[in-house]
């Protein structure tokens, strides 16, 4: 594929992860899903993801650039989300406007901090959002580069975006805002993550095999980050034995796609 080809096809995919996010926040604009339905839906998600990492990232990371690089990228990916996490985080009110926008996504009821302002509100759960989609976006497009799009990768991200932008965008509009600041909001942060699917899908276009590999190891290593901080915990402290179940059916269907 060349390089017009490629940046086109990244264009293509990065639009859809938009779309994901945008279906999120009109879902929530238009109606209310029950927490259970929510969380089951997330722990989905993050099975899917799950798959994707372990079926297609790190299989082909490990193919073009080695164990040990495989190795290092996962890390190297895992400390920089986790420290890009915190340090977004470090304000105790953004701290938990995080926390309460994941447990809004999982279908929780949302524990807003004191004395809030709901322009840093909006703040804080756009950079949840921001932060936790970069890297899968990045992967998406790294798949994309490859010639190869992930089909897991993909499922995964479009049903987290949907269900996170859902969780997101509820609270926004209870907090005063009008629906169409929310749909714009989320639709903002979803251009943001088409851009990302672009860089990931042109950046390394041609790139050594060692580079592309270890670019994917990185990415592995930040989106089982997301998986661990913002899915995971959120999902389980609803319904712990249907999640439990729906994170296997999410793998399984990963593995179905990989």
């Amino acid at each position: 594929m060349s390089l017009m080809g490629n940046l086109g096809a990244s264009a293509a995919w990065g639009l859809v992860v938009a779309v994901s996010l945008l279906a999120g926040a009109v879902a929530a604009a238009l109606l209310k899903l029950p927490s259970r339905v929510a969380a089951v839906l997330t722990a989905f998600g993050g099975g899917v993801l799950f798959a994707a990492v372990a079926l297609e990232l790190v299989p082909e990371a490990d193919e073009q650039a080695g164990t040990w690089l495989t190795a290092l990228g996962l890390l190297a990916g895992t400390f920089v989300f986790v420290g890009a996490d915190a340090w977004l985080s470090r304000d105790e009110g953004a701290k938990e406007m995080r926390r309460s926008t994941h447990a809004a996504a999982a279908g929780q009821p949302m524990k807003m901090p004191k004395n809030h302002a709901e322009a840093a509100r909006g703040e804080s759960i756009a950079v949840g959002l921001f932060v936790d989609g970069v890297p899968e976006s990045i992967a998406l497009g790294l798949t994309v580069a490859e010639g190869n799009i992930g089909l897991a990768l993909l499922g995964g991200i479009l049903v987290g975006n949907v269900v996170e932008a859902y969780g997101a965008a509820q609270p926004i509009v209870a907090g005063g805002h009008s629906k169409r600041f929310a749909v714009a909001l989320l639709g903002a942060i979803g251009l943001s993550l088409a851009l990302s699917t672009v860089l990931g899908g042109t950046l390394l276009f041609n790139a050594s095999p060692a580079l592309t590999g270890t670019a994917q190891a990185v990415a592995a290593g930040a989106v089982l980050a997301v998986i661990s901080i913002s899915i995971v915990p959120h999902a389980f402290a609803e319904v712990s034995g249907v999640v439990a179940l729906a994170s296997v059916l999410g793998f399984t269907g990963g593995y179905l796609l990989s």
